[in-house]
């Protein structure tokens, strides 16, 4: 899954749900279709997640099958069917990854039973199998240990009415206790389905019980003190009038997938991807040394209801990272507020160099990308208030750091018409300073560019003026004078038509020349 630089819910119990969240819903498109997916399951190290597929035989049946589907390009892509598991049985569904050669599996037909299936390399191939109960188990999952297996089921003897959600513990081996039934502090006499436990041990689960959106609904719960707290409905726009099920956090709680059969999918029940986005205070008074906040999911921070953010008004950028080299960079990226002048959060982009980030309206930022070998890459987004969400799809190359390399500073700002430097240049300058400090061989130039505005006499010496500026305050920060100059170039180069507001404003610009490596 991709990592997402998704400011993110934070959690320290499931009553602070009942409080209004922000957050935003995008269905999985690549996967969706007109028959029924859910229920996605991800291996060990979240390159690969299967999901139950609903087919109509020629005969008029539904069949289940398990399909899959991998991370290419920062994009979920579906890679079929996995045969060996899904012909022969009506009802089947992946439990769970244990290892990424190794699952659990769900039959229908077989009462109470659940198979465990190793990959030899070539197939899928049945290993082993546990009995966990005596009526038809309907969906399970397994905790973070793998010693606590949590799932629903009808049974009518120690059931509340229709489906409910029982826990049974591991004894030894292949071994597992009587399963007990979590009782009225979570199931309902209405149907109680799909549980997901996380890894800090807060249990998400389905519900058509009364009080709900309509249909079914995600509910969360945890247990304290050996006590389930009272679930809590997760409210829109998780939960909606229809049906709303088979909630799976995924990579380290930083988003979750469900499965819904809401007004505009494809048909039946389609995969929808939830990004959980954190109020800006809590972003702002987060440690520095912290600021990877997508960590902080379910951690120790309580959620306010103050946030000035309406998921309905971001901007998600992203793209792929990757070097000069055609190598794809699992680098930094650092989100500075300019108007803050400090850096908010950041995050490492995926192994395949993939990254996301969300831009709320109504604020100045500064995107920094950075990997060691390699000169940083900065953009700036100046967004106003949004009436929509949008994204932006933007590709970012490093540069090898080498003689003759360059990078257009995109976040340096001056006084209009003077050399002065803006507070809202701090953080640029910052990665200007960590670059020449882990370094120390490099020696750089400074170069000051214009637009075509004014004559070329003033241009050219005001652009000299701020690339001198830039130069005295990395002086006085402490980098060695012998290893910066400066140089301005006035009106002479520019990188865009002085035409449109927009080239000219590309062409006033600072950049970054290394003279020497």
């Amino acid at each position: 899954m991709k990592k997402i630089l998704t400011i993110v819910l934070s959690l320290t119990s499931a009553t602070l749900l009942a409080q209004s969240f922000k957050c935003y819903i995008t269905p999985v498109e690549n996967i969706n279709t007109e028959r029924n997916e859910y229920n996605t399951v991800f291996n060990t190290d979240y390159t690969k997640f299967t999901y139950t597929e609903s087919k109509i035989s020629k005969h008029g049946d539904s069949k289940e099958v398990v399909m899959s589907a991998t991370m290419e390009n920062g994009e979920w892509t579906p890679k079929g069917k996995i045969l060996a598991l899904g012909n022969k049985v009506s009802h089947i569904d992946i439990v769970e990854w244990v290892t990424n050669d190794t699952v659990y599996v769900y039959k229908g037909r077989n009462s109470g039973k659940i198979y465990i299936y190793a990959f030899t390399g070539k197939k899928w191939k049945k290993s082993g199998k546990m009995k966990i109960c005596k009526t038809r188990i309907k969906k399970c999952c397994l905790n973070s240990k793998g010693n606590i297996l949590y799932f629903s089921t009808c049974d009518k003897k120690s059931g509340l009415g229709g489906q409910d959600i029982y826990a049974c513990q591991k004894i030894s081996g292949d071994k597992w206790d009587k399963p007990i039934n979590l009782g009225p502090d979570v199931n309902s006499p209405s149907d109680d389905i799909a549980p997901f436990i996380a890894d800090n041990g807060m249990l998400f689960f389905s519900s058509d019980r009364e009080g709900g959106n309509g249909g079914f609904d995600i509910y969360a719960t945890e247990l304290d003190s050996g006590k389930w707290s009272t679930p809590v409905n997760l409210g829109e726009p998780v939960n909606s009038p229809e049906d709303d099920a088979f909630l799976t956090m995924t990579n380290n709680e930083r988003d979750a997938y469900f499965a819904s059969n809401r007004v505009g999918g494809k048909g039946g029940m389609d995969l929808y991807k939830i990004t959980f986005i954190l109020p800006k205070r809590l972003a702002d008074a987060l440690p520095q040394e912290k600021t990877l906040l997508t960590d902080k999911l379910l951690s120790d921070i309580r959620l306010q209801k103050e946030s000035h953010l309406d998921s309905t008004k971001i901007t998600l950028l992203k793209g792929m990272i990757m070097g000069d080299d055609s190598v794809y960079l699992k680098a930094k990226v650092a989100l500075s507020d300019n108007g803050l002048h400090q850096v908010i959060a950041t995050q490492e982009a995926e192994d395949n160099g993939a990254y996301e980030i969300i831009l709320p309206g109504g604020a100045n930022y500064g995107i920094a990308v950075s990997y060691p070998g390699y000169l940083f890459h900065s953009e700036n987004f100046d967004l106003p208030e949004q009436t929509e969400y949008k994204e932006i799809k933007k590709d970012i190359v490093l540069k090898r750091l080498a003689t003759g390399k360059n990078v257009a500073l995109r976040n340096m700002f001056f006084e209009t018409g003077k050399s002065d430097l803006n507070e809202a240049s701090i953080t640029e300058l910052a990665n200007v300073i960590k670059l020449l400090n882990d370094n120390p061989t490099l020696h750089i130039e400074i170069e000051g560019h214009t637009d075509n505005t004014g004559s070329k006499a003033y241009n050219q010496k005001l652009s000299e003026a701020r690339a001198k500026s830039v130069v005295d305050y990395l002086i006085d920060h402490g980098i060695d004078a012998g290893r910066l100059t400066s140089k301005g170039y006035g009106l002479s180069k520019p990188v865009a038509s002085n035409k449109t507001a927009e080239g000219r404003a590309e062409n006033r610009r600072t950049e970054l020349l290394i003279t020497k490596f």
